[in-house]
């Protein structure tokens, strides 16, 4: 409704292009990162908080982004700080609005709120050392949470 994302579409989009060429294909990412940033100007747009499928959709995009840019472009690289603060935020917002959805969705990963919380502080931590590192050149924006 509305002309925003479709994240079923998207989802099966995903699932299929997986299936053809694998998890870190550089198509898949491509796609993961338009994914993320129509998710997040649809989230911008309508002003009101996210939902625990989009907070989920942003989550898993990320998280699946940062660990293929990690094996292409090495873990220092700003794509990857990005990735990062975008994995951290999510889990975030899923800590404050829907932490069942997050539990469910990583079980023995994330399913406890020590866990999570541990594992969005450590995403974030990573995300400003690999900004700092780029900060002088302007390379990358100081990013704030």
């Amino acid at each position: 409704p509305g002309g925003g994302v479709d994240e079923a579409a998207c989802a099966a989009v995903l699932r299929e292009l997986v299936r053809e060429l694998g998890e870190r294909h550089l198509a898949v990412a491509r796609v993961r990162r338009e994914l993320l940033a129509a998710i997040r100007l649809q989230l911008e747009e309508s002003g009101a908080p996210p939902s625990a499928p989009s907070l989920l959709a942003l989550l898993e995009s990320a998280l699946e982004l940062w660990r293929t840019q990690r094996a292409l472009l090495g873990p220092l690289h700003p794509n990857c700080a990005e990735s990062l603060h975008e994995v951290g935020a999510s889990i975030g917002g899923l800590l404050a609005r829907a932490p069942r959805a997050l539990f469910a969705r990583y079980p023995g990963v994330w399913d406890t709120p020590a866990a999570a919380s541990h594992a969005q502080r450590h995403a974030l931590e990573l995300h400003r050392g690999i900004a700092a590192l780029y900060s002088n050149e302007g390379l990358l924006p100081q990013s704030v949470e």
